[in-house]
């Protein structure tokens, strides 16, 4: 089931997006905003898949909230105006729907958000390199050159060989984005480690590689990481 919000100042508007959703079903609606503003509280604290957001708001508009997110969610425009069509494609939006519309038209919206999500699953599985959005720049860097992510309440610092970079991601995200990734592993509530830069564990700390500083080991999460290096909690 994907995780949506709606953004939009119009009542009338809101309860038809609401409304087709709800025939369409496979949906949950996180919360219904009537500006950006509200809305960004949400997606600092919730997984959300798809925004669904007006342009013309008062106050911060559609287009000026996408470009200050970092780390957006797909986001489709629902809009009357056919205007900011090419700057919102330039965005990497998923979709721009012209109102007035039906629901044969938001369904295709659902089919393509289906498809990318889908794909972006089966990706991540495949994948040996991490995806950082930084700003307007989309960075690939290999597992083989991450040191270790560490969490900092909405966002993480990502330790790679060549920048430190901060992103806009909760660190249970970045846990999720890598589960498939066998050299990765939580260690601490506030870190996440690429074992193949770790030199040796001495007590409630993992002795990191060359110039890279060492980490503190949770108690919670001592056990998965003994399992990961096939050790037992008692060696």
């Amino acid at each position: 089931m994907m995780r949506c919000i709606i953004i939009d100042d119009e009542e009338l508007a809101q309860e038809i997006l609401v409304s087709h959703l709800k025939k369409i079903g496979d949906m949950e609606i996180l919360g219904v905003y009537d500006n950006a503003m509200d809305a960004r509280m949400m997606l600092n604290s919730n997984e959300v898949d798809l925004v669904f957001c007006d342009i013309q708001m008062p106050d911060v508009s559609g287009v000026t909230f996408l470009k200050s997110l970092r780390n957006p969610p797909l986001f489709v425009f629902v809009t009357g105006d056919p205007s900011y069509a090419l700057e919102s494609f330039e965005l990497h939006v998923l979709d721009y729907i012209l109102k007035p519309y039906g629901v044969d038209r938001l369904l295709k919206t659902l089919e393509k958000a289906h498809a990318y999500l889908d794909g972006e699953k089966k990706s991540n599985s495949e994948r040996n390199f991490l995806i950082i959005k930084d700003r307007s720049h989309i960075i690939i860097s290999p597992y083989n050159e991450v040191f270790y992510i560490k969490g900092d309440k909405d966002y993480v610092w990502i330790e790679t060989l060549e920048k430190r970079y901060n992103v806009w991601k909760r660190l249970i995200d970045m846990e999720a984005a890598l589960s498939n990734a066998k050299q990765f592993v939580r260690i601490h509530k506030s870190y996440i480690v690429n074992l193949d830069f770790a030199k040796r564990v001495e007590g409630n700390v993992m002795i990191m590689k060359g110039s890279i500083g060492n980490i503190p080991i949770g108690g919670q999460y001592r056990t998965e990481l003994y399992r990961r290096l096939g050790l037992s909690g008692n060696e």
